[in-house]
């Protein structure tokens, strides 16, 4: 897949006129590499990454990680944690997924660094039409 237009993640919508960018493509050669992210032509304002710095996904992101005792749930280091989302939710009817902090606790995971990179060279995140 070397054309990025096909990509899954060509556009991010949100709930505005703004368009969310976020490439991601598995580089064949490098299969058992981690993840290759490539964003294009997207200033930093307006990126998903840019939506991670709000305060609602601050408050969320403090509950999960609360809940999940501040460690990995696979290896239970306490080291670079982030919060992973184990599927996407696109709405048709607005054309648009959902905020990073709209989904229900149950779909949220706490990751270190490491489990979160090698999840996502494994298995890709599906996306659920509603």
């Amino acid at each position: 897949m070397n054309d990025l237009t096909q990509s899954r993640y060509r556009h991010l919508n949100f709930k505005s006129n703004n368009v969310y960018r976020r490439f991601v493509q598995v580089d064949k050669n490098l299969e058992k590499a981690n993840l290759k992210t490539i964003v294009l032509d997207t200033p930093a304002h307006g990126t998903y990454g840019a939506l991670l710095f709000r305060s609602e996904w601050k408050i969320k992101r403090e509950e999960i990680l609360r809940r999940d005792s501040k460690s990995c749930v696979i290896c239970n280091s306490a080291d670079s944690l982030q919060i992973h989302h184990r599927q996407y939710h696109f709405v048709v009817a607005r054309n648009e997924f959902k905020l990073p902090w709209e989904y229900s606790d149950n779909l949220l995971i706490t990751l270190c660094e490491s489990c979160h990179r090698r999840g996502h060279s494994k298995y890709k995140v599906p996306i659920i039409n509603f």
